[in-house]
């Protein structure tokens, strides 16, 4: 795999690595999504598809687990697991089912997923550094 660093002062420097990253949303695609809470992930991904399909409707899949987003006829899960404590319970929510969908699928704390049962395509990780984020990706 190979691992592309970022620093990102606002979110109004997200389009530079989004143009750099050129996001294919045209296949199945699982994307990791790791950091400390507050690190920018949903951020990011709600910068990403504002970006790319000029989609503005995203939030955090915290209390509901899952959102899903139709964007210029694009499926996209956004999964956020944080309150996730036990697999079983990814049973019980039918994210294996979900992740067979032709879409992107984005999953927030996926550290409770064993590592076996998805091969994800990207891992995004995020830290905060004073008035930056780092944003690791490995692809």
């Amino acid at each position: 795999m190979i691992i592309d660093n970022y620093l990102v002062r606002s979110e109004d420097h997200y389009h530079i690595l989004f143009r750099e990253l050129n996001f294919k949303f045209n296949k199945r695609m699982i994307i990791l999504m790791r950091g400390e809470l507050g690190s920018g992930k949903t951020t990011f991904i709600k910068q990403l598809l504002a970006y790319k399909h000029d989609f503005h409707n995203t939030s955090s899949p915290t209390f509901g687990l899952i959102n899903t987003y139709n964007t210029q006829n694009k499926l996209i899960f956004h999964y956020d697991l944080y309150r996730v404590e036990k697999e079983s319970e990814l049973n019980e929510i039918g994210i294996y089912d979900n992740l067979e969908i032709e879409a992107t699928h984005f999953i927030e704390w996926p550290e409770v997923i064993p590592s076996n049962l998805i091969k994800p395509d990207m891992i995004i990780s995020f830290e905060t550094m004073d008035a930056y984020r780092l944003i690791s990706i490995k692809r």
